[in-house]
C-alpha cells in the first residue's frame, strides 16, 4: 500500500505503472544477459591463465625429472614433485614411468578440476630421437574461481539494476511531464462527454508548441470529432422524438388493423356459418351421387372461404408469435383426397391434368397438424393451376428417410405453367405481391399465400424452396419432419387379394400420367404391359389371347390420339373373346355425365385420374372380386363405400337427452344450432339475447348453455356473468356456459374466460364440434 500512495504522489496512473514494470523486466533482462556474458568471459580467461601455468610448471621440472628417470633415480623424481607443491594453483600432480611406477603429491582436489597431461622424454645426441620414460599429469582446482567471477557477477548486477531503476522513473517522469498527462487530459475529457460537456472544447495545459507536434494534432482530431458528435447528437435527439411518434403511430396502426381483422372476422363468419351448416344438413338428407358431390363441392368452398379469413388471422398471429400448431394422428393421403376434391373442378375448367404420385413407403397415419400442412398444399397448388395454362400439376410425396420414429418426407407441388424469372424468385415469398401482373394479367389473391406457407413451414421445423425456369413451369417443395403415429390410428391398407398375380393392359398416351399408373401397380404382384394407343391396346390384347395369356384388366385413358375411348371400349366389348376382361376408364378431365357414357359404352368402372391413389386398387380389387363371383357392376368412387356410411350418420350423444339453452340473436344461425342440437338429441329452448335468456334460466333447468357474445341489449360477457351471480346468490350449482362467437382472436377468448365462461367454440360451428362440446359435459349432466 505505501508504495501505490507513492507512485498516486508522483501522478503515476495504472498505464504509466504498467510501462514502468515492462521498463523494469526488460532493463533486468538485458542486465542478467550483460552480466553472463561477462562473467562467461572473465572465466574463460582465468581458465586460461591457470592452464598456461600449469604448462610453465611442467617445462620446468620436464628436463630434469627425464634425466633422473632415465637414470632411475627415482628419490629425486618424488622431490621434484614435492617441490611442485609449493605453486599454489598446483593441487596434485603425478608421474607414472614407461616401466609401470607412478609417483604423485598432494590429494585430488574435490569440486570441479583443470588436468593437463605432459609426456617426460630423455634427450642424448646418440639416439636418434628422444626416448620416452613417463608422463606428468598436473591437476588444478577452479572452484574459487568460480566463487570470485559469481561474487563479482552479484555486485555486478546489483550496481547496474539500481542504475537501471533510477533511469527508468527519471524516463517515466519525463514521459509524465512530457505526454502521459495530456493523455490523460484528453481520457477525462472523453469520460466525461455529454451534449453539455460537448460545448466547451478540450484545452491542454502547455505552452503552444512552435511547430504542430503529435499531441497537437490529437488535440485538433478531439475537438474536430467533439463537433460531429455534437451535430450528430442533435440530429439524433431529433431522430428519436421522430421515431417515438412514428411508433406510437405503428402500434395504433397494427392495433386498427387487429380491430379490423377481428370485425371482418365477425362479419364474414355469421353468414358462413349459414352457409356451412345449411350444407352439413344436407349432407344428412337423402341425396343421389351427384347431388352429393354438389352439397361436397359447395362444403369445400365455404371452408376456402373460411381458410382465406383464418389466413388474415394466421398473418396476424404469426406477426405476435401466438400461432400454435397441432400435433393429432392424420392420413396424408386423405389430405391429398380433399385438395383433389377441392381444385381438381379449378383444373378441369382449364383442361390440366392434375396427377398425383405418392411414395409406397408414405405411412398410413402420422403424427402433425393436417390442417396447417393442408393450407401449405392448398397455396401451392392453388397457385400451379392459376399460373398454368396447358399441360399438367402434379403433386408428390417421397420420403426422403426415417429415424428414431420420425419420417422426413418431401411435398412438392410441379407445374408447366408461366415460370419465375431468377430476378423475381426473391420476391415470390413477399406478402402482397402478385408476380401474375409482371405477366400483364390480373390474378385473384391477396398475396399472402406463400408467405403464410413460409412461415407456417418454418414453425414446422421445415424447409421450402423453389426451382423455376420461364416459360417451363415451377416446382415449389416443402420437406417436414413427422412422427409416425404408433397409437393405432393407422387407417388398413386397401384390400388387394383380388389384384395379385392379375395381368393388366395400361392405355395411356400421356407419358407423366401413365408413369404414375405403373408406378402404382408396380407395387403389387400384378403383370403389366403399357401401350400408348388404341390400334397399340387392340394388337396387344389380340396376341395376349393368341397365346393363352389374355388380359384380366385394361386400364384405358378417357382420351387416345387414334380413336374415341367410347368407339375403343365398343370394339373390345363386341369381341367375345374378351367378354370377361374388365374395363377401367381413367380420366384425366371427368366432366358431368362421363361416368354414364362409358357406362353405355361397355366399361366396368369410371375414376378420375387424381383419385387414383386411394381407389385404383379398391376399385380394380371389386371388380375382380365380381368377376370371381360371376356379377358386373358398374364402379365409380361412390361405389365403393359401403353401407357403413349410411350408418355412420350422426348418432344422438352417449348419456341421452340434454337440455339446452341456446342465446342467438341472428336468426338463420339460431334456426340453424337449433336444428344441429336437436340431430344431436337435444332438447333446446332459445333466447334472442341476455335479457330473454336470463328469465329462462330461472325457471328452467338446463345441462348446458350456449351464448352467443355480441347481442343487442345484453351481449352474452354480461349474461354470463349475470347468471354465475345469480347462481351463487340461490345456490344452485354450476351451468357449463359455451361461447358461440364469430370474433376468433386470442384475446376474445380470454375475454371469455374472465366473464365466466367454461368454452370457447368460434364460428362456424358444425354437427362435430357440437358433439364435441356436448360429449364434454355429458358425464357431468348425467350424474346430476
Amino acid at each position: 500500500m505505501p508504495s501505490n500512495q507513492f507512485f498516486k504522489r508522483l501522478g503515476l496512473r495504472p498505464l504509466a505503472l504498467r510501462l514502468l514494470g515492462w521498463v523494469l523486466l526488460y532493463s533486468l533482462i538485458l542486465s542478467l544477459v550483460a552480466t553472463g556474458v561477462q562473467m562467461i568471459g572473465e572465466f574463460e580467461r582465468q581458465k586460461s591463465e591457470l592452464q598456461s601455468s600449469q604448462e610453465r610448471a611442467a617445462d620446468l621440472i620436464a628436463g630434469g625429472m627425464s634425466t633422473n628417470l632415465w637414470v632411475m633415480n627415482f628419490s629425486e623424481v618424488a622431490n621434484s614433485l614435492d617441490d611442485m607443491r609449493s605453486m599454489p594453483f598446483i593441487g596434485y600432480a603425478r608421474v607414472i614411468t614407461t616401466t609401470g611406477e607412478e609417483f604423485s603429491t598432494g590429494s585430488y582436489p574435490e569440486g570441479r578440476v583443470i588436468t593437463q597431461t605432459f609426456p617426460l622424454e630423455f634427450n642424448r645426441s646418440s639416439f636418434d630421437r628422444p626416448q620416452r620414460v613417463g608422463e606428468l599429469t598436473i591437476v588444478s582446482s577452479i572452484e574459487q574461481v568460480y566463487q570470485d567471477i559469481l561474487d563479482r557477477a552479484l555486485l555486478n548486477l546489483l550496481f547496474q539494476s539500481i542504475v537501471v531503476m533510477l533511469g527508468t522513473l527519471g524516463l517515466l517522469l519525463i514521459v509524465r511531464v512530457a505526454l502521459s498527462r495530456h493523455l490523460e487530459t484528453m481520457a477525462d475529457y472523453a469520460a466525461k462527454l455529454n451534449l453539455d460537456a460537448l460545448v466547451e472544447p478540450l484545452k491542454l495545459r502547455r505552452r503552444n508548441p512552435s511547430r504542430p507536434d503529435e499531441l497537437s494534432e490529437l488535440e485538433q482530431a478531439l475537438n474536430k470529432m467533439r463537433l460531429q458528435i455534437l451535430e450528430d447528437t442533435r440530429s439524433l435527439r431529433q431522430t428519436t422524438i421522430q421515431t417515438q411518434g412514428e411508433r406510437d403511430e405503428a402500434i395504433r396502426a397494427n392495433h386498427a388493423k387487429n380491430q379490423f381483422l377481428a370485425n371482418v372476422s365477425h362479419e364474414l363468419r355469421i353468414p358462413l356459418q349459414s352457409v356451412l351448416g345449411y350444407a352439413n344438413l344436407l349432407t344428412d338428407t337423402p341425396l343421389d351421387q351427384e347431388q352429393r358431390e354438389y352439397v361436397n363441392t359447395l362444403l369445400n368452398a365455404s371452408e376456402s372461404l373460411s381458410s382465406i379469413i383464418n389466413d388474415l388471422l394466421d398473418i396476424s398471429s404469426m406477426e405476435a408469435g401466438k400461432l400454435e400448431l397441432e400435433a393429432i394422428p392424420f392420413d396424408l393421403r386423405e389430405t391429398l383426397n380433399d385438395l383433389i376434391h377441392m381444385l381438381g373442378s379449378r383444373a378441369r375448367e382449364k383442361g390440366l391434368a392434375l396427377e398425383v404420385r405418392v411414395d409406397e413407403n408414405l405411412p398410413w397415419a402420422l403424427t402433425g397438424d393436417p390442417v396447417r400442412i393442408r393450407q401449405v398444399l392448398l397455396n401451392l397448388l392453388s397457385n400451379a393451376i392459376k399460373f398454368t395454362d396447358s399441360g399438367h400439376v402434379l403433386i408428390s410425396i417421397e420420403v426422403l428417410g426415417r429415424k428414431e420414429g420420425k419420417v422426413r418426407l418431401r411435398l412438392a407441388v410441379e407445374d408447366t405453367g408461366v415460370g419465375i424469372n431468377p430476378e423475381d424468385i426473391p420476391l415470390v415469398y413477399e406478402p402482397y405481391v402478385q408476380l401474375g401482373q409482371r405477366f400483364q394479367r390480373q390474378l385473384p389473391g391477396a398475396g399472402l399465400g406463400l408467405t403464410i406457407c413460409r412461415q407456417l413451414v418454418d414453425l414446422m421445423g421445415g424447409s421450402m424452396d423453389l426451382e423455376s425456369r420461364p416459360g417451363e413451369g415451377s416446382t415449389f417443395w416443402v420437406e417436414l419432419s413427422l412422427q409416425e403415429a404408433t397409437d393405432g390410428s393407422a387407417k388398413v391398407r386397401p384390400d388387394s387379394r383380388q389384384v395379385q398375380g392379375r395381368r393388366v393392359l395400361v392405355v395411356d398416351s400421356y407419358e407423366l400420367s401413365r408413369k404414375i399408373t405403373l408406378e402404382m401397380l408396380s407395387r403389387y404382384d400384378v403383370h403389366i404391359d403399357a401401350v400408348r394407343s388404341a390400334g397399340e391396346a387392340l394388337t396387344a390384347l389380340r396376341q395376349a389371347f393368341d397365346a393363352g395369356i389374355p388380359y384380366d384388366a385394361t386400364i384405358l385413358d378417357g382420351f387416345v390420339p387414334d380413336m374415341d375411348a367410347d368407339l375403343l371400349c365398343r370394339q373390345v366389348r363386341s369381341n367375345p373373346q374378351w367378354t370377361e376382361m374388365r374395363l377401367l376408364i381413367l380420366s384425366s378431365n371427368p366432366q358431368r355425365g362421363d361416368a354414364e357414357h362409358f357406362r353405355q359404352a361397355g366399361a366396368d368402372a369410371f375414376l378420375s385420374k387424381s383419385l387414383r391413389e386411394s381407389y385404383l386398387i379398391p376399385i380394380l380389387n371389386q371388380l375382380f372380386t365380381h368377376d370371381t363371383q360371376q356379377e358386373r357392376r358398374f364402379l365409380t368412387r361412390f361405389s365403393l363405400k359401403t353401407m357403413a356410411d349410411a350408418g355412420s350418420r350422426q348418432r344422438e350423444i352417449p348419456c341421452g337427452r340434454m337440455r339446452v339453452l341456446l342465446v342467438e340473436d341472428n336468426p338463420v344461425n339460431r334456426t340453424l344450432t337449433r336444428r344441429l342440437l336437436e340431430k344431436l338429441g337435444c332438447e333446446v329452448m332459445t333466447a334472442n339475447d341476455g335479457q330473454a335468456a336470463s328469465s329462462l334460466w330461472q325457471w328452467h333447468q338446463f345441462d348446458v348453455v350456449f351464448m352467443d357474445c355480441v347481442m343487442p341489449r345484453m351481449d352474452g360477457y354480461e349474461a354470463t356473468r349475470q347468471l354465475r351471480a345469480w347462481e351463487t346468490n340461490h345456490g344452485r350449482s354450476r351451468v357449463p356456459v359455451v361461447a358461440l362467437t364469430a370474433s376468433a382472436m386470442e384475446e376474445d377468448e380470454e375475454r371469455c374466460r374472465e366473464a365466466g365462461m367454461d368454452s370457447f367454440v368460434a364460428k362456424p360451428v358444425n354437427l362435430e364440434m357440437l358433439r364435441a362440446v356436448l360429449e364434454q359435459y355429458c358425464q357431468a349432466s348425467a350424474t346430476s
